[in-house]
């Protein structure tokens, strides 16, 4: 007998009322398992927002500069954790890269206002996480 509950319509529902609430969708193709990282969306958001150290690491790395970033990156995460990491920063030779900004105290600062607004927040069906698979 199949079952009569099932989460599906729960995360119907969920998925429709984020993109009101300024979710954007993520294409699970983009998901890297073995990171359990969405890379382009880090790179994006990093170009965006440090263009100076980004072009700083390009010109130590060349056309490797995503991957160093995301290897740094997935270290000082597993170091550190995922909440510090979002709270304060990674490091990647020297330079110092927000994943994401937060909310400044004050509007004093346009370029932090920026910075803030470009924060991405992502959603995406359930991702298979298992590397084996």
């Amino acid at each position: 007998m199949a079952s009569r509950h099932s989460e599906s319509a729960f995360e119907t529902v969920i998925e429709a009322h984020l993109p009101a609430n300024g979710y954007q969708p993520v294409a699970p193709a983009g998901f890297d398992r073995g990171r359990a990282i969405f890379p382009e969306a880090v790179h994006a958001f990093i170009r965006e927002t440090h263009p100076k150290e980004w072009a700083k690491l390009e010109a130590l790395h060349g056309e490797r500069t995503g991957e160093q970033i995301l290897d740094d990156l997935c270290t000082w995460m597993d170091q550190n954790g995922a909440l510090a990491t979002l709270r304060h920063w990674s490091k990647c030779y020297g330079r110092t890269l927000h994943v994401a900004v937060l909310k400044a105290a004050h509007e004093l600062n346009p370029e932090l206002e920026e910075c803030y607004a470009a924060n991405r927040v992502g959603r995406t069906r359930q991702l298979r996480l298992s590397v084996t698979l």
